[in-house]
């Protein structure tokens, strides 16, 4: 059988927008399940991947060749299944330094809260992902994902309940640095740290960016700066890939303290947890935190300034706001406004990885 690519005047072209979900599920089932951890070490066969992760549904060499046709997995000609390239270099438990399975597995445990994207932009209310986080975290249970809708408040901290239990907070910082990848390795080449000493990470989660960065660049030394919760998971996954040595954690609130000084402070998707108000304050904190010829480096996966291109920048601005207290995505020239009003300089957008893009400006 041939296959045939899609045509505008089938409906198949909207069927296969609306079914979508379809293919991201059998991937995100296949995290849950353990399937690229199991096959990291060996290839197995569809009976053997049924045994070890006890799945008894007869849809079992369906759901292994859909990940097959998705690229995510390889079939040999009798039968063995291995993990294909991209998925043997981010969905390798056996590799942390580039493993982004903690964000799919926090899809996954909140998979079905995007089913009341209606009633949320109905209500204006926000979804309280505490449970996915947890879930994903390592507090076991079946997924989560209810994602109830709580009240909406511009002014309460998104935060804050998110990082009430141990579970929660891992599984934010895994899901941060799976998120986050992408950018990351990029940024380790993509900005010029020729010149550098210390690099800060402002939300710095569990400390992928730094461990790319520093990892690449080994003159530099790193802070990363986040709430106190935060502090041993940064100093574990730290210490997994050989980075340690020069990197320390700065337990703080960036709503009440301030910013650690550096050459360079970077603030990778934060802003757009934030309304317009705080993403202008935490811009001015970071002008007030370097020294003159400084660099505020942040990244996001921005929105097109025309609104109509960047469709991934959109659906993560949608999601923040189903997710957060006031926050949204913006695109390029709105940054640029923001920290030219702060007083940066020579401000400058440049693409990074996928839908991810960084702005830069000088003090």
């Amino acid at each position: 059988m041939t296959t045939h690519t899609q045509d505008d005047r089938s409906p198949h072209t909207i069927i296969s927008l609306a079914t979508a979900f379809w293919n991201s599920k059998v991937l995100l089932s296949a995290i849950e399940l353990g399937v690229f951890g199991e096959l990291a070490d060996q290839p197995r066969t569809g009976d053997e991947l049924c045994a070890s992760l006890d799945i008894k549904g007869g849809g079992a060499p369906d759901f292994f060749d859909a990940l097959v046709s998705l690229g995510m997995l390889d079939r040999t000609d009798d039968g063995l299944y291995r993990n294909a390239p991209p998925a043997d270099a981010y969905l390798n438990p056996n590799k942390p330094e580039s493993d982004i399975s903690g964000y799919l597995a926090f899809l996954n445990a909140g998979f079905g809260g995007w089913s009341r994207l209606t009633a949320g932009l109905r209500s204006g209310g926000r979804l309280d992902f505490s449970d996915a986080l947890a879930t994903s975290g390592g507090s076991g249970g079946a997924a989560a994902g209810d994602g109830a809708l709580v009240a909406a408040d511009a002014d309460a901290d998104t935060f804050g309940a998110a990082f009430a239990t141990p579970e929660q907070v891992t599984g934010f910082v895994r899901a941060m640095t799976g998120y986050s990848m992408g950018a990351n390795r990029a940024l380790a080449t993509a900005f010029d740290w020729s010149s550098v000493g210390v690099v800060v990470d402002i939300g710095c989660s569990e400390g992928a960016f730094l461990a790319q960065v520093l990892g690449a660049h080994p003159h530099l030394r790193g802070i990363g700066f986040d709430l106190p919760s935060v502090g041993d998971r940064f100093a574990t996954f730290l210490e997994q890939v050989n980075a340690a040595d020069r990197a320390r954690f700065a337990a703080g609130d960036f709503f009440t303290d301030p910013l650690p000084s550096g050459d360079v402070l970077v603030m990778g998707h934060v802003l757009h947890d934030w309304g317009l108000d705080i993403k202008r304050m935490l811009i001015r904190k970071a002008y007030e935190a370097l020294a003159p010829g400084g660099s505020l480096l942040v990244y996001e996966s921005l929105i097109d300034d025309d609104r109509r291109v960047n469709t991934m920048g959109l659906l993560t601005s949608l999601n923040v706001s189903l997710v957060s207290a006031g926050g949204l995505g913006y695109t390029g020239a709105q940054c640029r406004g923001w920290m030219t009003d702060a007083g940066f300089r020579d401000v400058a957008i440049s693409h990074l990885d996928g839908p991810e893009y960084m702005v830069v400006g000088v003090k």
